[in-house]
């Protein structure tokens, strides 16, 4: 179990008299950490972390969602949620969020269909008995993630990953007309190397191409060589691929992971049709049949063997995490603060433009500034 924290920040001009549904209220006595919260720039990946609230967790009891309301005077606020991923995937931490300020700025407690949560547990159907085989193997995903096997049944979520001291955090955009070039050199390359049916299949999605081009940039940032792996996950939202499928705004945690493993040869100098291919072929195979061979598939990741780069990704652009206006306009930033922790790529819209992404990284320094300049550089002359 890992707990999920995302941290948004909003400028305005006057609070007095606000009220806010939080467990805590805090205020920062440096309001200059405020212009480094909502900016894009490098900046050191703790700065967040006193904005962010703990789940208070023990074996047998855990809380849900934790808040916190961070007052920047003079300058703004942010506001951190932490949620229990046992409980709560991205898409419901999203879901509260957006509710929670639909009635702030709307000041009524009528949600739209859409923000209504749905909570009823019994619509989900596991005849394959998936859950059972989570738990024969907890012991083991438990260890995997840097826990005990003393207690299988333990609500506490697992300990954090130590973060190196020169850890810094960045976000980094794609532009529509990025993803439309980077599309293009993709098909042009794999019309050199495969027949046109492989061409038309491949799944291009603006996912796939921010994911691939990233993962190509950390690859060649971190250093690779030819005989490493690296091993890449995709969270699958599972509402919509379950028999019979579930509605959109399920309240809980409905996602499956998806692996895949790639070698450091493969992903060496034009690296991103290789990748694209492979990030496709999961895609797809997803869409097909989300939880077809699940059982299979949990004592298989168990078997992988630890791969130099794990990734995963969290967040999407289709949560519009921008979206979130609680009455004095958009955030001016919104970060997931946990990926210093778990090594994941965050995703999510460009606030600043239609059709964007935007992706964020923790890296130690001297690795983020030579992801930046791969990426920079590299769309610059795609």
């Amino acid at each position: 179990m890992f707990t999920h924290a995302i941290v948004s920040t909003f400028e305005v001009g006057g609070l007095c008299g606000a009220a806010f549904p939080a467990s805590v209220l805090a205020e920062s006595d440096n309001s200059a950490d405020f212009d480094d919260l909502s900016s894009n720039e490098m900046h050191d990946a703790f700065l967040s972390h006193p904005c962010v609230p703990k789940l208070s967790t023990s074996d047998v009891k855990a809380s849900i969602i934790a808040l916190q309301i961070t007052l920047f005077p003079n300058k703004g606020f942010s506001i951190g949620c932490t949620t229990h991923h046992a409980v709560l995937d991205g898409k419901s931490s999203i879901l509260f969020m957006k509710a929670w300020a639909h009635i702030c700025k709307h000041n009524s407690c009528l949600l739209p269909t859409d923000l209504i949560p749905f909570l009823d547990r019994t619509v989900v159907q596991d005849p394959e008995g998936i859950d059972i085989e989570y738990s024969n193997n907890w012991s083991s995903i438990n260890q995997a993630g840097g826990g005990s096997d003393s207690n299988a049944r333990s609500l506490k979520p697992f300990p954090s990953r130590e973060v190196p001291p020169t850890s810094v955090r960045a976000t980094f955009k794609f532009s529509r007309e990025d993803i439309k070039k980077l599309r293009e050199r993709i098909l042009s390359q794999l019309d050199k190397v495969s027949d046109k049916k492989d061409t038309e299949a491949i799944h291009l999605s603006s996912f796939a191409i921010t994911l691939s081009y990233a993962l190509v940039c950390l690859v060649k940032a971190r250093g690779l060589k030819s005989d490493d792996t690296i091993m890449f996950g995709i969270a699958a939202d599972c509402r919509a691929r379950l028999d019979p499928p579930i509605p959109t705004n399920y309240f809980g945690n409905c996602v499956f992971l998806h692996v895949a493993v790639l070698a450091g040869s493969a992903m060496q100098d034009d690296g991103i049709v290789f990748v694209a291919q492979k990030v496709s072929e999961l895609i797809k195979g997803i869409e097909k049949a989300a939880l077809e061979g699940a059982k299979e598939k949990v004592k298989k990741g168990m078997a992988i063997e630890p791969a130099v780069i794990p990734v995963g990704v969290a967040g999407s652009a289709r949560f519009e995490v921008y979206g979130v206006d609680f009455g004095w306009g958009r955030p001016k930033n919104v970060e997931v603060t946990s990926i210093d922790r778990t090594g994941a790529i965050s995703m999510a819209e460009n606030k600043g433009e239609s059709g964007g992404v935007e992706i964020g990284l923790v890296l130690k320094k001297e690795v983020m500034e030579i992801f930046e300049n791969l990426f920079v550089s590299g769309l610059k002359h795609v």
